[in-house]
């Protein structure tokens, strides 16, 4: 049995893939206040106050539609988790994928066609959900049917309740309230330019700041201002490609 210090379905590592790290540094130091510490050309990590909060992979070769950022849920037993992930639909792409981070995951495309992770991580390096500035505050599978994606999260992690937070979005939590992922729906006048995806979340002070911080680093804003009961927020695309949602938590924590 693995030794872990993450709750089990939440999300610990995120890791950005792009084909080229031109303009990051200064966008997401900008936008989140992190610092862009590369190990080469190919990998390194971003830090906020020290602390690594995810990874950064660089690919001059990398297929436009596995660009962005990368959810790596945490798992107990990676094995099982794999084998429960593809007997709900979901494909493996990669198996040993290498992190920026000590640990071994898994790539896979769910059923819906959106690519995501699983990892176990040693103690000490997950980067789990937190409602800290400039951290993870959750991630979302964002598609065409909740219902489906809801159905294919529990048969992925048995006994984790989903609830409706402010439908269509849907929080899963553990046994002490913490919530671990997201789901989502997307509006049907967006399906033919949304595919479903996992779209990570971030913390920030304010969300019109970091919208505008968005668009001066070289970014851009896909939309802002949006109100839900947790939080106003905003997705703004890096200088990669890369979208993710900037919140800005009016309640302590998810």
């Amino acid at each position: 049995m693995n030794h872990i210090d993450y709750p089990v379905g939440a999300s610990v590592w995120q890791e950005l893939h792009a084909r080229s790290a031109d303009g990051l540094a200064e966008f997401y130091a900008a936008v989140l206040g992190w610092e862009l510490r590369k190990a080469s050309e190919t990998a390194g990590v971003f830090l906020r106050s020290g602390t690594v909060v995810a990874g950064l992979h660089v690919d001059p070769q990398l297929d436009p539609v596995r660009a962005g950022w990368r959810t790596y849920l945490g798992a107990e037993d990676l094995d099982a988790a794999t084998d429960r992930a593809v007997a709900a639909g979901a494909a493996v792409t990669r198996r040993g994928r290498h992190l920026a981070v000590p640990g071994d995951a898994v790539e896979l495309v769910d059923p819906f066609g959106a690519l995501f992770g699983l990892a176990v991580l040693p103690p000490g390096v997950a980067v789990p959900p937190s409602p800290e500035l400039g951290r993870l505050s959750l991630t979302d599978a964002t598609n065409h049917d909740v219902d489906e994606q809801l159905a294919f999260q529990r048969a992925l992690f048995p006994g984790q309740a989903s609830e409706p937070v402010d439908p269509p979005i849907h929080f899963f939590r553990d046994a002490d309230g913490t919530a671990l992922r997201g789901s989502n729906e997307v509006e049907p006048a967006l399906r033919d330019v949304l595919p479903p995806h996992w779209l990570p979340w971030f913390n920030v002070v304010d969300q019109a700041d970091a919208v505008v911080a968005a668009a001066r680093a070289g970014g851009r804003v896909n939309t802002q201002d949006n109100v839900l009961s947790f939080g106003r927020w905003g997705v703004v695309v890096d200088p990669s490609g890369a979208d993710f949602k900037v919140l800005q938590l009016t309640v302590p924590a998810l």
